[in-house]
């Protein structure tokens, strides 16, 4: 750290999948959704077909990035609780092989042989502490890595649907309130990137990043995402004629 810091130093692993989470459905809704709903706009000029585009985008998105947080997740704690599982019969039927596992631990990290005996042997003395100890040091496992997939899925689904309705939010208030359609899509393009810069400075908490650059970063590649997919909808729009039902 660059600054020297005089309050305790704070660590947020233990929030990392749920952070992960909300960052991967608010980006997805932000720039996936906000990257289509601006397609249709290149592409038709008409703000219902807009929101339509969105709302349909949205809804599946929300689904399928859900479900498939929930599905990866539970897969994940499925391992994980099947190597433990693994691990626990190793301690209760072979004591002497995990002992030695220890010692050989602590040797690779510089201990004295004779420090290594006695710290796995009164480890040994406790199974729970033992099992901890083979989690962290055979099998690489943290406390921080156990999860609820229902919690992660939820949380995606939200996420995502948050960050979709924000783009879409100038065009559906176009289709009640008189608004022209390029002041409409300005003020969705301001919205998104301005959520994003937002939330990409509210990241630095968790990245270590400087808040502007955790900002720029999130608005860069944002942009770059919407400006393509605005130019791709209008370069079909020049070709391609859908009327709206």
């Amino acid at each position: 750290m660059e600054n020297q810091i005089n309050e305790p130093v704070r660590h947020y692993t233990d929030e990392a999948d749920t952070f992960r989470t909300k960052v991967f459905g608010i980006q997805d809704g932000l720039i996936g959704i906000g990257s289509i709903a601006l397609g249709a706009a290149g592409f038709s000029k008409d703000p219902l077909l807009v929101v339509l585009t969105g709302l349909i985008a949205t809804i599946g998105q929300a689904f399928s990035m859900g479900i498939g947080e929930y599905i990866s997740t539970r897969v994940r704690m499925q391992v994980i609780q099947n190597e433990i599982k693994k691990e626990k019969y190793e301690i209760e039927h072979y004591p002497e092989k995990e002992k030695d596992e220890l010692i050989g631990f602590y040797l690779k990290k510089g201990l004295p042989k004779d420090e290594a005996e006695k710290i796995a042997e009164i480890l040994m003395r406790n199974r729970k502490v033992t099992l901890e100890e083979m989690m962290k040091e055979e099998l690489k496992i943290t406390p921080e890595e156990f999860e609820n997939p229902v919690k992660l899925g939820f949380l995606m689904s939200l996420y995502l649907i948050i960050g979709g309705m924000t783009p879409l939010l100038p065009f559906i208030i176009s289709l009640f309130i008189k608004i022209p359609f390029y002041y409409a899509l300005i003020a969705s393009i301001i919205l998104m990137l301005g959520s994003l810069g937002l939330f990409g400075s509210m990241a630095t908490k968790f990245t270590g990043l400087s808040k502007s650059r955790g900002a720029l970063e999130q608005i860069g590649t944002g942009a770059i995402a919407l400006v393509g997919s605005y130019i791709a909808g209008a370069i079909l729009g020049h070709f391609v004629t859908v009327p709206l039902l």
